[in-house]
């Protein structure tokens, strides 16, 4: 680990023994908080975790003690027995954060009387999942508003009587990990009411590194249940992926385990499944290259490409655009990320300064993949993807996340690029060859251990899976 991954773990770390008396329901505030959401926005608390001069508590000597660090606080909620339920079956819950479980695979997969849908939101509640009944875990979020600020107010004493800290110190920490902790009461007490009313046999989440992911996780442990965490993308930053906390945690292929073996997780807690999301590259009926032309208006003589923007560095591929434009014999068609990325100022500004441009807002991002003829983009999900659709792709690295990248695809580092000239001429030179042996070998090599998986068998390796572990 280098100085900045150590550092931001080791303070984790502090934070949560230095402030484990914050607990509500018996779950520690600070051990299901959003950590990186206190840290990454601010400059002071980055430019400490850089400096190898931090002095923090935790000494972590190497990435293998990192599970173990974490299990120390995770042990309370595991090893409980399971109480007989007599003759009720329980149902398989898939929480729907960043779960990306595709409705009519769920529905080929699971039956509405053995599987229920969980959403964070009522205004979401709804049997639009593929049949599957759907329940809103903010119906269960009742707690008093004098309790919320009690709560609020016991942890700022506390942070008060706190010994001084290079990081939980900083007034910005303080205030925003205070402003949390609304929201994950109202998240334990909604997930301990669940629990209580609801017969489950599994919990299947998305992610377990959002406030409520944990909290499910971990209150479902308390009841002995147990849980199945589906890896939601490629392990770019390690941040997103650690520590494990469910029974179980899917991976995409055997790199993952290695990966995740690495950082000191036993390997009979990993299972490599793939991801039913990866499935709709061929289970789901897409849009024909006649189509996509005719919706964008493109010229049936060029080739197309794929541009994929990153939300906040945009300055790379505003060159990539630029250079691709001059040489005029291609299609562009640009992905943006979904949700509030989107509406990013980076964003915003690149599309006002490419209008002329094809921005694919409103088209599946497999409808895209399968019908064109290579893909730009940063070090992403869609780049794997856009392998497993059969598409070559061009890479290039995000600046300001380079001290704490995995580098997911060095074994590729021929086809990454830093100059956006270099990337355009390589991708054109790739374009126009008669034959394409060299890529083709490489990505065969590549998914070979970061996703070998048959197309479209992943949702049935995951029912498999959850038909093995569940109660």
């Amino acid at each position: 680990m280098n100085t900045f991954v150590n550092n931001y773990w080791a303070s984790y770390l502090d934070f949560i023994h230095a402030f484990k008396q914050l607990s509500y329901l018996g779950i520690p505030l600070p051990l299901v908080c959003p950590y990186f959401l206190l840290v990454h926005d601010n400059d002071v608390l980055l430019e400490r975790l850089e400096s190898q001069s931090t002095v923090l508590n935790t000494k972590i000597k190497n990435e293998k003690q990192l599970q173990s660090l974490f299990d120390i606080h995770f042990s309370p909620f595991h090893n409980k027995t399971v109480k007989s339920r007599g003759k009720v079956q329980g149902k398989v819950v898939f929480y729907d954060n960043v779960l990306r479980f595709p409705d009519q695979l769920m529905k080929e997969n699971f039956s509405p009387s053995n599987a229920l849908v969980l959403k964070r939101k009522t205004n979401a509640y709804g049997s639009s999942r593929g049949e599957i009944p759907v329940d809103s875990l903010e119906k269960y979020q009742t707690i008093h508003l004098n309790t919320l600020k009690a709560y609020q107010r016991k942890a700022e004493k506390h942070f008060d009587r706190a010994a001084v800290h290079p990081i939980y110190k900083n007034k910005a920490f303080r205030e925003t990990f205070v402003k949390q902790i609304p929201g994950m009461m109202k998240q334990i007490i909604a997930a301990k009411k669940f629990f209580e009313q609801n017969a489950v046999s599994c919990l299947v989440t998305g992610t377990t590194n959002s406030s409520d992911t944990r909290i499910l996780t971990l209150t479902a442990a308390l009841k002995g249940i147990p849980s199945l965490c589906l890896q939601h993308g490629i392990v770019m930053l390690e941040f997103g992926y650690l520590p494990k906390v469910s029974t179980y945690q899917a991976v995409y292929g055997s790199s993952d385990i290695q990966w995740y073996q690495r950082k000191g997780i036993q390997p009979n807690g990993l299972q490599s499944i793939g991801h039913p999301r990866f499935d709709e590259l061929v289970k789901r009926s897409s849009l024909n290259r006649a189509a996509l032309h005719s919706h964008f208006k493109l010229d049936n003589s060029k080739k197309s490409v794929l541009v994929v923007i990153h939300h906040l560095e945009t300055e790379f591929t505003k060159a990539v655009l630029k250079y691709l434009g001059e040489q005029g014999s291609v299609n562009i068609i640009i992905k943006q990320r979904n949700g509030k990325q989107r509406r990013s100022a980076q964003t915003i500004e690149l599309v006002k300064e490419f209008p002329h441009l094809k921005f694919a807002d409103d088209l599946h991002l497999y409808d895209l993949l399968n019908n064109v003829d290579a893909v730009i983009s940063y070090e992403s999900t869609i780049a794997l993807e856009a392998m497993l659709a059969g598409k070559p792709i061009y890479l290039w690295r995000l600046k300001d996340f380079r001290s704490s990248m995995t580098n997911y695809y060095d074994e590729l580092s021929m086809y990454i690029h830093d100059d956006p000239h270099a990337l355009v001429d390589h991708m054109f030179a790739v374009m126009n060859a008669p034959s394409n042996k060299n890529w083709e070998k490489r990505k065969r090599d590549f998914l070979s251990t970061h996703y070998p998986h048959k197309p479209g068998t992943s949702s049935a390796k995951l029912k498999e899976l959850i038909d093995s572990i569940k109660l």
